[in-house]
């Protein structure tokens, strides 16, 4: 039996280019290719892959909603973010929201195959480099304090919107940024000061002046 895997990436030569290695394995099989977190949305509707390869850094959906309405209302898909995002705080909120692997881009094909296969028959799969990674910064976790963090000015920009429950979409249009670079300053935000969620970023503003 083949593994039915569906592609997401708003790059046209991503898609093409990750659509064309895969088929050469023989048990895989591409069953759809979206380019948005809409089609993306809209088409699990008709039909579910075995394995979602998921760039989660798409122009019209928040990642982190993405996926978790993904998992609430087709459990039986297992998604494997493909990104070009090395931030481990980045990773450790995909695994934490119920996705199965996370690589990077810059991965060989075998790689990326035994990923999928790793994904598929119900097992975690985390690149070696990225695994590495967050461990050696776990065994340096210290405790942070907001003296130990600097924002940008427009990072402070962007948290005073999330506290005023700005949707990602609505900030970038106030902003005049996209929506990928509102959700970028926003890992940031999160990832400086150890906040877990939109709650704590809320509370953040709060204590420092923003709300």
């Amino acid at each position: 039996m083949s593994i039915r895997i569906a592609l997401t990436d708003d790059h046209p030569l991503i898609l093409a280019g990750v659509k064309k290695l895969l088929e050469q394995y023989a048990e895989m099989e591409i069953i759809d290719c979206f380019n948005s977190g809409t089609s993306l949305l809209e088409g699990l509707r008709l039909r579910q892959p075995d394995v979602l390869l998921l760039d989660i850094q798409l122009p019209d959906v928040n990642g982190n909603e993405l996926i978790r309405e993904i998992v609430r209302n087709y459990a039986g898909v297992r998604i494997l973010i493909l990104t070009n995002n090395n931030s481990t705080f980045f990773l450790k909120d995909m695994i934490r929201n119920g996705c199965k692997g996370y690589i990077l881009k810059t991965v060989d094909s075998e790689t990326l195959r035994y990923a999928i296969q790793e994904v598929y028959q119900g097992r975690e799969y985390i690149q070696p480099e990225l695994k590495e990674q967050l461990l050696q910064e776990t065994l340096k976790l210290r405790p942070q304090t907001a003296a130990q963090f600097v924002l940008t000015a427009r990072e402070k920009e962007v948290l005073a919107l999330i506290a005023r429950e700005l949707t990602s979409a609505e900030i970038a249009a106030k902003l005049h940024l996209s929506p990928r670079t509102v959700e970028n300053h926003r890992f940031s935000i999160m990832q400086k000061t150890g906040v877990k969620n939109t709650a704590g970023l809320t509370r953040l503003a709060l204590e420092l002046g923003l709300g």
